[in-house]
């Protein structure tokens, strides 16, 4: 194992300690919900590691500092988190928008983006960038608001779905955008 990678815990830590250096060992593994042993296991590998350094402030107390290989270290992981987000994203999109497409080749052009939240921004944005002619849709937020409607209804919060059965509404078709593009519908 290469002992310059840091593991999910160390990056806490570091991100810990980046926010507030007068933390204390106990602070740190109540915020992570970490033994106090095992914070102290990590801390001191953090050490070893360089990425961390200790400074005694008195006999009973120590301040950590982040040190700029500890900075580094957090700046990397951040990016890549960040770059492994914006794939996971763009992933969810070209979902959402095979989703719309198979339906559109069906002749479906209407729909109703049916929920609140990212997932419904990340549905509307979808089937803006769609270069289907003839496409339509609108987003609301309340199920109250589709009733009777021949658009196909994205279901971008699931628990909406129980709302549309209790309130006995006619629509064309349902889908759960999220446990169609999950395949756990």
């Amino acid at each position: 194992m290469n002992n310059s990678i840091i593991g999910e815990r160390e990056l806490k830590i570091i991100e810990e300690i980046s926010q507030d250096k007068n933390l204390t060992q106990r602070k740190i593994s109540h915020r992570l919900g970490l033994s106090l042993g095992m914070t102290n296991i990590i801390l001191k590998r953090l050490v070893n590691k360089g990425y961390v350094k200790v400074k005694g402030l008195n006999r009973r107390k120590v301040q950590y500092i982040l040190t700029p290989t500890g900075f580094a270290e957090k700046t990397k992981k951040s990016y890549r988190y960040f770059l492994k987000t914006i794939h996971s994203l763009q992933d969810m999109k070209e979902k959402i928008q095979r989703l719309i497409s198979m339906e559109y080749k069906k002749g479906k052009t209407d729909f109703v983006i049916l929920g609140e939240g990212e997932l419904a921004d990340i549905v509307e944005l979808s089937l803006k960038n769609l270069d289907n002619s003839g496409l339509e849709y609108i987003r609301v937020s309340r199920p109250e608001d589709v009733s009777g409607s021949k658009a196909v209804i994205l279901l971008a919060e699931s628990k909406l779905k129980t709302r549309i059965e209790d309130l006995g509404l006619q629509v064309n078709k349902c889908i759960d955008v999220l446990s169609t593009i999950s395949g756990s519908h």
